[in-house]
């Protein structure tokens, strides 16, 4: 009984173990790639009206649906949706030590999980005011429908939140992403790694707050 016990207790284990690879690899792998191209993409607004609307135009009227809805939910729906479901199990499982041992990879432990359950709304606020608001009502997602959605301060600063929680998640998840994949295992590896990251969350934050008030 006690060798079943800790068979089954081991196997478990194993199945966690290759659900956190998952995890930390679909945040990599396409989602953290699918937020870098959709900045860049939504960035376009910088350079005017005629260029983000060109983007616009691009998926909405010139790629074939039936390729645009592979690609959506292939590479971007599902994949955030098992990010996020699983994450809020992590979450839920997780034990905060802030308190006891404020080492700031704690800290960083900490806004992972608190940026990922205001990912959760900001995702689905965003998806609903954008994307799906657009095919069911035929809400105005190109310049001048941007620039109206953003004349709310409240929509603004929400969106604020929820850009940096973004690139925030992203960034800290790249660190975690490399020492779970065993990419950086030494203290000095994973130190490099931390201010690498750091560069990629102010450069990705600047981006998309650039491309917001780009609307404004």
């Amino acid at each position: 009984m006690a060798i079943a016990t800790a068979h089954r207790k081991s196997l478990i284990a194993a199945d966690n173990h290759i659900l956190h690879r998952l995890h930390s690899f679909s945040g990599i792998v396409p989602v953290g790639i699918f937020l870098v191209q959709h900045l860049t993409l939504n960035s376009f607004a910088l350079a005017g009206a005629e260029h983000f609307n060109a983007v616009i135009d691009f998926f909405n009227k010139q790629m074939p649906r039936h390729i645009l809805h592979v690609l959506e939910w292939g590479l971007i729906f599902i994949p955030i949706l098992y990010h996020a479901l699983y994450g809020l199990i992590i979450t839920a499982h997780g034990q905060v030590n802030v308190g006891r041992y404020g080492y700031w990879r704690n800290w960083m432990y900490l806004w992972q999980r608190i940026t990922g359950m205001i990912l959760v709304v900001y995702i689905a606020v965003h998806v609903w005011g954008t994307t799906i608001s657009h095919r069911l009502f035929g809400t105005n997602i190109h310049y001048d429908g941007m620039v109206a959605y953003f004349q709310n301060p409240w929509v603004v600063a929400f969106y604020l939140l929820g850009i940096t929680s973004a690139t925030f998640h992203l960034s800290n998840g790249i660190w975690n992403f490399c020492i779970r994949w065993g990419i950086t295992i030494g203290e000095r590896a994973q130190q490099a790694c931390a201010k690498v990251c750091a560069v990629i969350f102010v450069l990705l934050t600047a981006l998309g707050w650039s491309a917001l008030f780009a609307f404004r």
